[in-house]
């Protein structure tokens, strides 16, 4: 799942409602098959940094 958001975050999308609008667009579920709202990828987004903290 990173490295898509990587990617729409290199097309200028940056902001969490942006992700969100962008991965429903590209037709990307989330884990339980639903729609990307701007907590699930504030989640995604919040464990890789504290994965990054803990290296």
């Amino acid at each position: 799942m990173l490295p898509i958001i990587a990617s729409i975050q290199q097309s200028g999308i940056t902001s969490l409602r942006g992700l969100a609008i962008a991965l429903n667009n590209r037709g990307v579920r989330t884990a339980r098959n639903g729609l990307w709202q701007v907590s699930n990828v504030r989640n995604i987004l919040g464990r890789q940094a504290s994965a990054n903290l803990l290296l």
